[in-house]
């Protein structure tokens, strides 16, 4: 695996408004999209195996976005996803885009809560899980210092 999880997907006029300019609510989208794909990466599970195997939900607490620069329909974004903070039942994700300019186009900074699916209540993050959200936090840590970028 890379590190960080980094996935490119295509901005399709779908996304985009008149003027060619990716829509905003499609970047909150995005990010749950890269959000699943990293759960399968690392978990080996959906949000969907998660609720039917697991009986647990992640939903977002709080969800942050900042645009720095357009995306425009045709372009590919490459989306990375970090960990900034694991709590006891909360996870922060840290979320950016870059164009093939490598323009930072957007930052979102995004909270979840492990629920039990039925009760809605938060759980405590199994130890199992745990452990390699820890690794992974570590592995992009080690990537970050080698690189420069903080």
């Amino acid at each position: 695996m890379i590190f960080p999880f980094t996935t490119r997907r295509r901005i399709l006029w779908g996304d985009s408004g008149p003027a060619g300019i990716v829509y905003t609510p499609r970047v909150f989208h995005y990010a749950l999209e890269i959000i699943e794909e990293w759960l399968i990466e690392i978990f080996d599970h959906t949000s969907m195996t998660l609720r039917d195997n697991l009986k647990l939900d992640t939903p977002t607490v709080k969800m942050s976005c900042e645009f720095m620069y357009p995306m425009r329909t045709g372009e590919y974004i490459d989306i990375s996803l970090e960990i900034k903070k694991l709590g006891e039942a909360s996870l922060n994700y840290v979320i950016n885009g870059y164009d093939s300019k490598k323009n930072h186009c957007f930052h979102i900074d995004q909270v979840v809560c492990f629920v039990d699916a039925q009760s809605f209540k938060p759980v405590r993050i199994s130890l199992e899980f745990r452990e390699k959200i820890q690794v992974y936090q570590k592995n992009c840590g080690k990537i970050l210092e080698e690189t420069g970028v903080n």
